[in-house]
């Protein structure tokens, strides 16, 4: 029973999380890091197959996921606290 609540309960919050990313506008630029964000990558068949679509868009995912200065402060601050 244990299992079931705590799959239903990472479920739902993935697919928030997705749809999040989906639904909220993401910025084109990074203050915090000083740097254009990546682009959402056009598709083609050839970069498909040769993989460069699935690297652009995995650069893209990783510059606009949901939260993602929030993360950046989390990661940075557990960094400076283990040194």
């Amino acid at each position: 029973m244990k299992n079931k609540i705590f799959f239903t309960v990472f479920m739902f919050v993935w697919i928030t999380l997705i749809i999040l990313n989906f639904v909220v506008k993401s910025d084109s630029f990074s203050e915090q890091e000083n740097r254009y964000l990546a682009s959402l990558p056009s598709f083609t068949f050839e970069k498909l197959v040769n993989g460069e679509y699935q690297e652009e868009m995995d650069t893209y995912i990783n510059d606009h996921f949901i939260f993602r200065n929030e993360w950046i402060k989390i990661k940075s601050g557990v960094e400076m606290l283990l040194r």
